[in-house]
């Protein structure tokens, strides 16, 4: 998502557009206007092999392209979306996307209050209801954006060193809970994605979970240990 270098304000600001588009790519229906959207900024990607997320965002942009002109194409966007994304199916081979369902621990609370406690901690209590138990896929996308947009704002005024805490709570969520799951379960949506534009979402939000871990490890790496050790 970044190259770790040049301004960190910047960096963070780019991170927290790369999650809130992945969030929304499995929170927003395929209409129009979102497509209309999505379809711009997919344009603006560099698909060299060497730009991060360039091939999957070259591959997501023909996807989008060609379903838009084949008869009934959004309607098979609409369907695969809901049998995917929505969290209303659920069978042994496509687990609903929820941490907890996706590792098969559906039961163990803890882990849905460990999702809550990080938001909370993070300021960010009771987020999006609107889409369900906290530890839905969209919703873990979302938080990430959250947290890399606080980074940035605190690179941008005055409070810079607040900076490394938000970086380790993204850290810590990245490895505690995307990183448990949302690789592995992606990777079993594009599997079973019945649209090439579904199977191209799944696996750019695999490929994009991996390479921004790398970049938070470049980021912390460039950042005192004394300020890491003091980060909460």
């Amino acid at each position: 998502m970044s190259d770790a270098s040049g301004d960190r304000a910047a960096i963070a600001a780019r991170r927290s557009s790369t999650w809130w588009l992945l969030s929304r790519l499995v929170t927003e229906p395929p209409l129009a206007p979102w497509l209309d959207e999505l379809d711009s900024v997919l344009a603006s990607v560099d698909p060299d092999p060497t730009t991060p997320l360039g091939p999957e965002s070259a591959a997501l942009l023909a996807a989008l392209r060609a379903a838009r002109v084949e008869p009934e194409g959004l309607t098979a966007l609409a369907v695969d979306r809901t049998r995917l994304l929505a969290g209303v199916f659920q069978n042994d081979e496509l687990p609903a996307p929820y941490e907890t369902v996706a590792l098969g621990d559906a039961m163990n609370t803890g882990r849905v209050l460990d999702v809550i406690d990080a938001y909370a901690d993070a300021g960010f209590d009771n987020l999006a209801p609107e889409l369900g138990p906290p530890d839905y896929l969209g919703t873990e996308l979302r938080f990430m954006a959250l947290l890399c947009y606080r980074e940035m704002e605190a690179r941008r005024g005055e409070d810079a060193g607040m900076a490394p805490t938000w970086l380790r709570r993204q850290q810590r969520f990245m490895d505690e809970h995307l990183l448990a799951w949302v690789p592995a379960h992606c990777e079993r949506l594009a599997a079973q994605a019945r649209t090439p534009f579904y199977g191209s979402v799944a696996t750019l939000l695999a490929r994009a979970c991996r390479i921004d871990r790398n970049d938070i490890a470049a980021l912390m790496e460039m950042t005192p240990t004394v300020l890491l050790e003091q980060a909460q």
